[in-house]
């Protein structure tokens, strides 16, 4: 009886032991199975990532070229043109005390102004020149052609002395600087411009331009598909394949300030 009670336990503490090995084998295998899955997953997302970044590489190179063509358009065509209707007034039959002298002498005047900002304008829009003559006196040149515009007060101020990034970033901040003076323009309805260029603590490198316009919503624009929702977006992704940060504070208004921030690269 004894022994009969002994094989009993024992069959009961080998099968407990197999039906453990068998919960733990279950269990090992949902746990790679699970650990395999998230593998897998990551892998995909990352993938996925990579992809859109390409894609989106892709994009801004083609956006890249046209404005290249639109600046080569410019000084090749346009600006030639002009100087040809210059050089045109020169042979009209008009004498220095002739009435119509000096409508002549302004009219050249202002062809002349019109030249020369075509030939700024021309300059910002090719990519090699931004390579040419670095970030910081690119966003300097483009500040100054925007103090031209006699309805808008333009303050630039630059502490930076160094050009820290590579000419494919260089070339990103100098055009994510464009899209937001460009939508300043276009929709802030704004009488002052301020535009800052400062490192912080050496370890960030930052642009922050401020204007005192009407202001928007932020959220609100960044869901629309309209033009100011394409060209947040578009700054936004060029932000994304930098590495830098766009922080937009913004009240109906009160103005918007912008503030692009990017580490300043340790070599």
């Amino acid at each position: 009886m004894q022994d009969s009670n002994q094989e009993i336990i024992f069959v009961i503490a080998i099968g407990g032991i197999i039906g453990l090995l068998l919960v733990g084998f279950i269990i090992a295998i949902l746990y790679f199975y699970q650990r395999r899955q998230q593998k897998q997953e990551r892998e995909i997302t990352s993938l996925k990532e990579q992809y859109q970044k390409e894609l989106l590489n892709s994009q801004l190179e083609m956006q890249e070229s046209t404005m290249k063509q639109i600046g080569q358009e410019l000084h090749d065509n346009i600006k030639h043109q002009l100087l040809v209707v210059y050089t045109s007034l020169d042979f009209l039959p008009i004498e220095n005390d002739d009435p119509n002298f000096e409508i002549l002498k302004e009219t050249k005047h202002e062809i002349n102004n019109i030249i020369k900002d075509i030939a700024q304008l021309s300059h910002s829009l090719h990519t090699d020149r931004i390579l040419q003559i670095g970030l910081l006196d690119s966003l300097q040149l483009e500040a100054e052609r925007l103090k031209k515009i006699k309805t808008l007060q333009v303050v630039y101020s630059c502490s930076v002395r160094n050009n820290y990034y590579d000419g494919q970033t260089s070339t990103f901040i100098f055009r994510m600087v464009q899209e937001i003076l460009q939508n300043t323009l276009k929709h802030a309805k704004a009488t002052e411009i301020k535009i800052d260029v400062f490192d912080k603590d050496v370890t960030f490198f930052v642009i922050r331009i401020q204007d005192n316009g009407v202001g928007f919503n932020v959220s609100d624009k960044l869901t629309q598909t309209k033009e100011t929702g394409i060209g947040l977006t578009n700054i936004y992704n060029r932000a994304k394949l930098i590495g830098a940060i766009i922080k937009i504070d913004s009240e109906i208004g009160k103005g918007t300030t912008v503030s692009l921030v990017l580490p300043i690269p340790e070599e």
